[in-house]
């Protein structure tokens, strides 16, 4: 059986989902200022700020998104982008709350509050 070759992590790029997440560790991505949390073993991404319309937070459970882009798509503000596993949020100081995406995500990976 041949060896596994030892790769140098400082000569690759490391996302942040080439690898589960343990139960109840959290991690900020620094990208998109999302907090990443698990939640009885799903991979919430949290992030929170103010929207157009006050104080607003955004959940997209990364284990449910199947990128179908409709969120995107549908979002009158541009909120949301795809990465390539799933939505993401690029700029909550756009979001007025009118929660499109979370009522046309088919598979409820998506919530605001406000």
């Amino acid at each position: 059986m041949p060896e596994k070759e030892n790769k140098n992590l400082n000569s690759q790029t490391v996302t942040l989902t080439n690898y589960n997440v343990c139960e109840g560790i959290e991690i900020e991505d620094q990208r998109s200022g999302a907090e990443i949390k698990t939640k009885n073993s799903l991979t919430v991404k949290e992030v929170s700020g103010t929207g157009k319309k006050g104080a607003v937070k955004i959940d997209i459970i990364v284990n449910y998104c199947k990128g179908c882009e409709i969120c995107v798509a549908f979002c009158p503000e541009q909120v949301l982008v795809m990465n390539k596993e799933a939505a993401e949020v690029v700029d909550i100081s756009k979001c007025t709350k009118c929660n499109i995406c979370e009522y046309l995500c088919p598979d409820f990976s998506i919530s605001v509050e406000g």
